[in-house]
């Protein structure tokens, strides 16, 4: 279950990305702080098991390929509008030119974004989803390894919709806008 942190304890506030930057830089929230802000809340972060680290893995090494042509990120923070910095499972991002100040991936950058999801699957469909929608990542997969499925959504609307979304099973293959044709059995991990 997400668990809603408050925020400094008193009720209602709503953090910006800016409070929530600074309070980083200030020490006030650490690595120690298992969250990430979405829609001016912290919500705290599961841990990572053995079937989601393996799965990141092989995310990686799926990936590695196009090492060269995007920012391949994983488990680190995006930033999005409505006050949302998440922690994507991985991320695919433009490049950013050359001596160019290194920031987080927004909107305008990512190209795919993916969660990898066991006690999760609710949360990245409910909560996040639509952030990303409304945000209009083009792109987002969700790696659900209870039903070793993948969920492919596409065509975000700014109401924070997916105009299409699909269920892949193990066995299937998808198209990916991004990444062209996709065994969903590749992206999951041994059994």
């Amino acid at each position: 279950m997400t668990r809603i942190l408050q925020s400094a304890l008193v009720e209602g506030f709503n953090w910006t990305i800016e409070r929530y930057h600074q309070a980083i830089a200030a020490g006030v929230l650490t690595e120690e702080d298992r969250v990430e802000l979405l829609r001016g809340d912290l919500i705290e972060v599961m841990p990572v098991g053995e079937d989601h680290s393996s799965t990141l893995e092989g995310l990686g090494e799926y990936f590695s390929n196009l090492r060269g042509q995007y920012r391949l990120r994983s488990e680190n923070p995006v930033t999005l509008p409505d006050n949302s910095e998440p922690e994507p499972d991985f991320v695919i991002a433009r490049k950013l030119p050359p001596n160019t100040r290194r920031q987080h991936p927004t909107p305008e950058d990512i190209l795919l974004l993916i969660e990898v999801a066991h006690a999760t699957v609710n949360k990245d469909r409910n909560l996040k989803g639509p952030i990303y929608a409304a945000a209009g990542i083009p792109e987002y997969w969700i790696i659900n390894l209870n039903a070793r499925s993948v969920e492919l959504h596409l065509f975000p609307t700014p109401i924070g919709e997916y105009g299409s979304v699909v269920h892949y099973a193990e066995g299937q293959t998808f198209e990916s806008p991004l990444l062209g044709t996709t065994e969903v059995v590749a992206l999951l991990p041994l059994v």
